[in-house]
């Protein structure tokens, strides 16, 4: 009895590989075994191998078993070590599994996901872009990372989270950064000022670029900046985009009480309601804008922009460059046909 204690709390101190190879040795024996033992009841090493896992995995089907007493021999050594060292097997693959989805909660793995989507600071505004993407892009995948959060703060099988400071090279890199899609850093809500939150976003997007170009790799960022004033001092840090959400606000508010309807429309386009605003890239038989704008037009599509230019209207029979990005509005159907 003491023998067999010791054997088991020996297999429970077994690192994981040590007794995986242990348990697969042992099942792999015993099939074999019970096959060169008994042929006549074990036909196949495969008879033997139904037998020995149904043994050690429950109590048996008793649809075969051992007729001589060696293998009955056997089959009392394997109720005693093959179901303890199972047990002990089954039991550090549930633990392993459960301090990994700790792990997961706790934002401590190491992201292997690519073509990802890199939120950095979670805010309510980072939630409801979270929102958004999901909604409208089923493919798409995100990862979150954030410093004061204790726990993982959106639960669904296509985000993923990273606790750690974002201005330190080792987070970023965590979050898989170098095969990231694009990053999207938000405005900190707890900042004491306008000054504050951008300092640190900057912090932020200059520690990003530079990652990025240590490892010789491009990576768009887009940044929330909390007062406009501040965008001069971002210059530096090669930052493709910038959100100012105060200024917006205010903007379309003024727009909205002069042109009454405005804010609907772009309520519609940047929310997953009516029509949306996509970009696509530049089609063969497309030379100028105007043959991509009447193509689109019969599709019900209406072409906005190249890039950042809304001057396509005045410049119809330009040519369009290979690199264009064109931005165009329509609804999912009209855009599902292209």
């Amino acid at each position: 009895m003491i023998f067999f204690r010791k054997l088991f709390f020996k297999a429970v101190h077994m690192s994981n590989w040590t007794l995986f190879f242990s348990t697969s040795t042992l099942i792999l024996f015993s099939s074999f075994f019970m096959y060169y033992v008994e042929p006549e009841t074990f036909v196949s090493p495969f008879e033997g191998l139904w037998w020995t896992m149904t043994t050690v995995v429950t109590v048996g089907y008793g649809d075969v078993f051992p007729a001589t007493v060696p293998g009955k021999l056997f089959a009392m050594f394997l109720y005693v070590i093959g179901i303890g060292l199972m047990t002990v097997l089954i039991g550090k693959v549930i633990d392993t599994l459960s301090v990994r989805k700790r792990m997961k909660e706790e934002g401590r793995l190491q992201i292997t996901r690519e073509n990802h989507i890199l939120l950095i600071n979670w805010t309510n505004r980072a939630q409801i872009a979270l929102n958004e993407l999901l909604e409208s892009f089923p493919d798409i995948r995100a990862v979150i990372i954030d410093e004061v959060t204790e726990k993982t703060p959106f639960l669904h099988e296509r985000v993923d989270f990273v606790k750690g400071a974002p201005a330190a090279e080792s987070t970023l890199m965590q979050a898989n950064l170098l095969q990231a899609k694009s990053v999207m850093i938000f405005s900190p809500d707890d900042a004491r000022n306008s000054s504050a939150a951008d300092g640190l976003t900057l912090l932020i997007a200059s520690t990003l670029e530079a990652t990025a170009k240590k490892h010789d790799q491009n990576i768009y960022t887009i940044c929330e900046v909390a007062d406009s004033k501040h965008i001069s001092a971002f210059t530096h840090a090669n930052v493709e985009e910038f959100i100012t959400p105060n200024d917006t606000a205010a903007h379309l508010a003024a727009r909205s009480m002069l042109f009454n309807g405005s804010s609907e429309i772009i309520r519609q386009l940047t929310c997953n309601d009516g029509h949306d605003l996509y970009h696509i890239p530049k089609q063969s038989d497309w030379t100028t804008y105007r043959d991509a704008k009447n193509a689109l037009a019969k599709k019900g599509i209406l072409l906005v922009a190249n890039h950042q230019d809304l001057s396509l209207m005045s410049k119809l029979d330009e040519p369009i460059p290979n690199d264009a990005r064109l931005f165009i509005i329509c609804d999912d159907e009209a855009y599902s046909r292209l």
